[in-house]
Parts: C-alpha cells; sequence; structure tokens
C-alpha cells in the first residue's frame, strides 16, 4: 500500500471511531451512569444548576475536553490544549509519578506500549494519559479534564462550548438493581432514578377519582407476582400492584408530569 494513503486511511479509522463511541459524553449524547470506580484524589460531586457535576478540592466544576473534536486540529488531542487553550484553561493533572493508562488511537500503525493502555471505548470512568503538561486525568475515555481559568468557578456556562468540544462532567449514580416485572426499567432523571415502563415513561402510583382516566401498568394474564409486585384481575384487564397498590403509566418521560396527588415510584 502507498504511503501516502495511510494519513488518510488513519484519520478515517479515527473519525469512525469518534462517531460511534457508546462512552460518550458530549452535551447532545445521552450521559453515561458512573461505574463505580474510585474518584481521582480531591474531585467531588456538586450540585448545580444543570444537575450534579464533578468538581476539583476547591470546588471548581471539572470540563472534559471531547478528544474526537478536535482531531481535525491535533493529530495527538492530548497535548492539543496549548497557547491560548492553556490561557483559558487548566489541565486537571494526575500526581506525577503516575503512569498513563490510555491513550488516544492513532490510526494502523501500533503505538510504543499500546499492548499496556486502555482502549478508550473500553475504559472505566477515570483513566490517565500523557498530556501536554504532563499526566492528566481522562473521564470516560475521551474526555481530558480541565477546569476553567477565569470566570466562575461553580459556573456550568460552557457546557457544549466550540460544537462541543468542551463539556461539563456530569454525574449519573450508578444505575439501582431493581427487583420488578421484566417490562419495568429504572431511569434517571435530574437527580433522581425512577421506575419506567420499557417505553421510558414514569410510573407511579395514587388514589384514582371514580372517573379516573389513569392507565393501569398492563401485566400477563397467567404471569406470576415478584416479590411486592402482584397482579391483580380486579379491573378490565389484568394490571400490575406494588405493595398492595395499583401501579400506573404516565403519558410522559418526566417525573413532573404525573397527576396531581401521584407519588411517582422510586427503586
Amino acid at each position: 500500500m502507498a504511503n501516502y494513503l495511510l494519513p488518510a486511511m488513519a484519520a478515517s479509522v479515527l473519525a469512525m471511531l469518534a462517531a460511534t463511541s457508546a462512552a460518550a459524553q458530549p452535551a447532545d449524547f445521552p450521559i453515561a451512569p458512573a461505574d463505580g470506580s474510585p474518584l481521582p484524589p480531591g474531585v467531588r460531586v456538586l450540585k448545580s444548576g444543570e444537575g450534579r457535576v464533578y468538581a476539583d478540592a476547591k470546588g471548581r466544576v471539572l470540563y472534559g475536553m471531547d478528544m474526537r473534536t478536535v482531531l481535525r486540529w491535533a493529530p495527538d488531542p492530548a497535548k492539543y490544549c496549548t497557547q491560548e487553550c492553556q490561557g483559558n484553561w487548566a489541565p486537571l493533572l494526575a500526581p506525577a509519578a503516575s503512569t498513563p493508562n490510555i491513550r488516544y488511537p492513532s490510526g494502523f500503525e501500533k503505538a510504543e506500549g499500546a499492548g499496556d493502555t486502555l482502549d478508550p471505548r473500553k475504559a472505566p470512568d477515570w483513566t490517565v494519559i500523557a498530556g501536554a503538561q504532563g499526566p492528566q486525568w481522562v473521564y470516560k475515555g475521551w474526555h481530558l479534564v480541565f477546569t476553567r481559568r477565569s470566570g466562575s468557578a461553580a459556573s456550568t456556562a460552557l457546557d457544549g462550548a466550540d460544537n462541543m468540544t468542551w463539556n461539563t462532567l456530569k454525574f449519573v449514580p450508578h444505575p439501582p438493581v431493581i427487583e420488578a416485572p421484566g417490562t419495568v426499567a429504572a431511569a434517571f432523571f435530574e437527580d433522581a432514578y425512577a421506575l419506567t415502563d420499557k417505553d421510558g415513561h414514569v410510573l407511579f402510583t395514587g388514589k384514582c377519582a371514580a372517573n379516573c382516566t389513569w392507565q393501569p401498568l398492563p401485566a400477563p394474564m397467567a404471569g406470576n407476582g415478584l416479590k411486592d409486585w402482584k397482579i391483580t384481575l380486579d379491573g378490565d384487564r389484568p394490571a400490575w400492584t406494588i405493595k398492595g397498590k395499583r401501579v400506573f403509566v404516565s403519558t410522559e418521560a418526566d417525573p413532573h408530569a404525573v397527576p396531581a396527588g401521584a407519588k411517582v415510584l422510586r427503586p
């Protein structure tokens, strides 16, 4: 294969990786839940107007520079933030003696030490990469971690800045284990998990008036109960109850949209 084709092909591979990663967290993608990994020293979770976010020991909100978005400008995205960028953003450095355990994919050539590093697509929440100013923390495989040097330390105003290059590192707790029928799931809304049906509609309980139009959560005719969940035949069709209370399905995927007097079901 002609050598002049390799850079173009490598760039093509990187572009595909950038487009398909399941661990992405640009501002327009769903936020991936935390995997339970230990936090870096000094890192904590704070509440903000946009939900819970990661912050450093001084309360400065952590931002991730999505390395996939700077490929067109930097052959090594981990070392992209220099000069003007470095004047605006301070890297969250790992301890000086840290050994980088992740690298950004670099095309067809196997980089030195690649056998000892992690694939960003399979990385845990927190890893270390060789950044422009030394070992630097990376969040979820792609997001090189920084704090903003100017402005309010707790500001999330730059979430999604520069075409989704900079994103606040949002904290979503690890999904809870639930014991419920197979059609029931848990989804994270704002600051807590709620139970939903398979389509994401919020489940709730409450006293339904005589002319109530609330929709019960359907159950199979020949199904069995599961701990607190039982099937009732007291109605037009089988429906689920929990702890003796009929379960209803909201028309919306929003805990705030349940009827007045209803109680959202939580794990």
